[in-house]
C-alpha cells in the first residue's frame, strides 16, 4: 500500500514480513490454498501410483506366462537340465521374458538376480517349470508427501508393498507354474448327433452339402490332424447317437456288464441269431440300469455294478402277439376285414401285412410300430417285418445306427467309421454322453473288468484316471434340442429309448433337479425340459470326474436359446461353440485339435 505525507510526494510502503502476512486475511487464504493443492496433487499421485502398479504387475505376469510356455517348448532342445544346459535354458527363459516386457516399462526394473527359472522332473514322467520375477518401480506420491510417508503398498495383488530400504519405490512380483508333458496321452471321444435332421442343410446355402456331410468332413479332418502327428500318443473313439447308441462288437453281449434277462419280458427274445428266425438276435443297443424303484442315475457305472444294463428290444408282450389275417377282398366289399385266421405267436419277429394304403383292419391306421402293437393287418398280403430290435425289413430302426468305435490310434479305422454315419432318428443327447463317458472310464477297461469291458488289443484302455499326463476329452455335437420323437413317427415312441428302455416314458432321476429346483423323481421323456435336466446332470458328473467337455451346436436348427444354453452349460468353461455352417464347423474342430496341447499353465 502507499501512504502520503503533507507537503510530500507519495512513497511505496515497505513489504510485509511473513509474520504480518500470516496474520492478515490474504495470508490465511494463501496458506489454505497451498495445503489443499498439496493434498490434491498428492492424492492424484497416489492414484497414479496405484494405476501404474496394476498395469506393471499385469504386464510382468503376462510376460512371465509367455516365458514359461516358451521355455517349456524350449526344453525339447536339451537332453538334460543340469550344468551348462540348465544355465543356457535359464538365459533363454530370461530372454523370452525380456522380449515381452519392454525395457523401461513404467520405469520398472528387475536385476537378473531377482529373476528365477527352475525345472524339475524328467521328460519321460513330466516336468514342472516354475518362474518368479521381482522388481521395483518408482512412486510419485513420496515426492509430494516426502520419503517414507507411505506406510503401505500403493497397489494390490502380488506386490509386497513399499521397499523398506528404498521407500520411494514399490516392489512388484509375479510367479507361475507349468506342467510339461511331452509324452502327454490324449483319450478323445467324439459324441456325434446322427439324427434325421442331420440330413438337412446347415444353412440356406446348399453348396456345402448337408449337415451329416459337413460333420463327416470336420470329424475326419480332426482325426487326421491329431493322429497325423508323428510319435503322437493319442487315442480317439467315436460314439454316434440318436435316442440310443449301438455298441456293435465293441462290447460283448456275453459280458457281465449286461444281463440278458429283463423285467418287461424275460422270455421269447434271442440274444443271438436263431436259425430260421429272420432278424432275431440282439441288435447292439442297451438300456440304462434302473434300480428296484425304476430310478435312473447320471453315472458311468462299471461292468461289475448291479443293477446292470439290459438289451434293447421292442416291448414284446409276455403272452406273445396275436396275429390276425383277414380275407383279401376289394375295398368296400361286404366281407372286407373278415377274419380268415387268428393265431398267437410267442416269439418274435413280428410280421405285419401291408398294402401301403390307409385301409386297415383292427386298431391303428398305418404300419408304424404303434399300429403293429394294435395288430392292424391290412387287406393285401404284402408284408413288412419288424424284428426284435425294431428294424423294418432290416433298416430304419433306432438300433440300425452306425456302431461306436472304441479308442484307437488307427486313423483309417476311425475315418471309415465316420464315413458310415447316416442321418436317421430322434435325439437323446444324454444317451450319447453316457457312453462317451464310459469310453473314458478305466472301470470299463478289460484289465479292470477282467475281460468284460471294451473289446481292444490294448486291455489297459481306457487308462487309469490317475495316469500322469492323461488328458480325457469329450466333444459332443448336436444340431438341435433333445427330441424323443413322436409315437407315430418312423422312429420309436418316447417309451422306446436307451434311457427308460421299453414300455415306459418315465424318467425318474431322484438325484437330479430341474432348473426351477424341483426334483426329477417324477420326470418323463416326453418333456424336453426333463431330458435337458438329466443331460446337464450327466455333464456335471463327467466334469467332476475330470473330463474336459467341448460342446457344439450345429446349423440353423440349433439356433434356439434353449438348445444353446443347455449345450453351453454342458461344456467346460470357455469350450462352447456354435457352428452355423459346415465350413465353420470344420474350423471349430481344427481349433479344438490345436487346443489339445501338451503344455499348460497350472498356476
Amino acid at each position: 500500500m502507499k501512504r502520503a505525507l503533507a507537503g510530500h510526494r507519495t512513497i511505496p510502503s515497505e513489504p510485509r514480513t511473513v509474520s504480518a502476512l500470516l496474520k492478515g486475511d490474504e495470508g490465511a487464504i494463501t496458506v489454505i490454498f497451498a495445503l489443499c493443492a498439496t493434498l490434491m496433487i498428492g492424492s492424484m499421485c497416489t492414484a497414479i501410483d496405484t494405476i501404474h502398479y496394476q498395469m506393471t504387475q499385469t504386464r510382468v505376469q503376462m510376460a512371465l506366462d509367455v516365458a514359461t510356455l516358451s521355455s517349456g517348448v524350449n526344453l525339447l532342445h536339451y537332453n538334460t537340465t543340469t550344468g551348462s544346459n540348465l544355465t543356457q535354458w535359464q538365459a533363454d527363459t530370461r530372454a523370452y521374458y525380456n522380449a515381452n516386457m519392454p525395457s523401461g516399462y513404467m520405469e520398472f526394473s528387475m536385476p537378473d538376480a531377482q529373476f528365477s527359472a527352475t525345472v524339475t522332473g524328467q521328460p519321460s514322467t513330466g516336468q514342472t517349470i516354475k518362474l518368479a520375477a521381482t522388481g521395483s518401480a518408482p512412486l510419485l506420491a513420496p515426492i509430494i508427501f516426502g520419503s517414507g510417508a507411505l506406510g503401505s503398498n500403493s497397489g494390490s495383488g502380488s506386490g509386497s508393498g513399499s521397499d523398506s530400504s528404498s521407500p520411494d519405490k514399490v516392489t512388484i512380483a509375479a510367479s507361475n507354474t507349468a506342467l510339461r508333458m511331452p509324452q502327454s496321452q490324449l483319450e478323445l471321444v467324439l459324441v456325434l448327433d446322427n439324427t434325421g435332421s442331420m440330413a438337412d442343410y446347415a444353412s440356406s446355402s446348399k453348396t456345402q452339402g448337408t449337415k451329416i456331410q459337413g460333420l463327416r468332413t470336420a470329424a475326419t479332418d480332426l482325426v487326421n490332424d491329431i493322429l497325423g502327428v508323428q510319435n503322437n500318443n493319442s487315442y480317439i473313439g467315436l460314439v454316434p447317437f440318436t435316442t440310443m447308441v449301438n455298441l456293435g462288437g465293441s462290447l460283448l453281449s456275453s459280458g457281465s456288464w449286461m444281463s440278458p434277462t429283463f423285467a418287461y419280458n424275460p422270455n421269447n427274445v434271442y440274444m443271438t441269431a436263431q436259425s430260421g428266425i429272420t432278424g432275431s438276435g440282439w441288435g447292439g443297443c442297451p438300456v440304462e440300469p434302473r434300480d428296484a424303484g425304476s430310478s435312473l442315475y447320471p453315472k458311468a457305472y462299471a461292468p461289475k455294478d448291479v443293477p446292470g444294463f439290459t438289451p434293447f428290444y421292442y416291448n414284446v408282450p409276455k403272452a406273445g402277439f396275436t396275429v390276425t389275417t383277414y380275407k383279401s377282398t376289394s375295398s368296400g366289399s361286404s366281407n372286407n376285414c373278415v377274419v380268415q385266421s387268428s393265431n398267437s405267436v410267442a416269439g418274435v419277429p413280428l410280421t405285419v401285412q401291408s398294402n401301403g394304403s390307409t385301409t386297415t383292419c383292427g386298431i391303428g391306421t398305418g404300419v408304424g410300430i404303434a399300429a403293429a402293437w394294435g395288430q392292424a393287418s391290412q387287406t393285401s398280403p404284402n408284408t413288412r417285418v419288424y424284428d426284435q430290435n425294431g428294424n423294418v425289413n432290416g433298416t430304419g430302426s433306432p438300433c440300425s445306427i452306425a456302431p461306436v468305435k472304441f479308442l484307437t490310434k488307427n486313423a483309417t479305422t476311425l475315418t471309415t467309421a465316420i464315413g458310415n454315419m447316416q442321418a436317421a432318428g430322434s435325439t437323446m443327447i444324454p444317451t450319447g454322453l453316457l457312453w462317451g463317458w464310459r469310453m473314458l472310464s478305466s472301470d470299463w477297461s478289460n484289465s479292470v473288468s477282467k475281460g468284460n469291458g471294451w473289446v481292444s488289443t490294448d486291455s489297459t484302455l481306457p487308462r487309469p484316471e490317475t495316469t500322469q499326463s492323461l488328458q480325457r476329452v469329450a466333444i459332443v455335437l448336436t444340431d438341435g434340442e433333445n427330441d424323443p420323437g413322436s409315437a407315430n413317427g418312423i422312429m420309436p415312441a418316447p417309451s422306446f429309448n436307451g434311457l427308460t428302455g421299453v414300455g415306459s416314458s418315465a424318467l425318474k432321476a431322484p438325484t437330479v433337479t430341474r432348473a426351477d429346483g424341483t426334483s426329477l423323481s417324477n420326470g418323463s421323456t416326453t418333456s424336453v425340459t426333463d431330458i435337458n435336466a438329466f443331460q446337464l446332470a450327466v455333464c456335471t458328473a463327467m466334469k467332476n470326474d475330470g473330463i474336459i467337455i467341448y460342446a457344439i451346436t450345429f446349423g440353423s436348427d440349433a439356433s434356439s436359446s434353449v438348445a444353446q444354453t443347455t449345450m453351453r452349460n454342458c461344456a467346460s468353461p470357455g469350450n462352447y461353440f456354435h457352428a452355423p455352417t459346415n465350413a465353420t464347423l470344420d474350423a471349430i474342430f481344427q481349433q479344438i485339435a490345436g487346443n489339445l496341447g501338451v503344455l499348460r499353465l497350472t498356476q
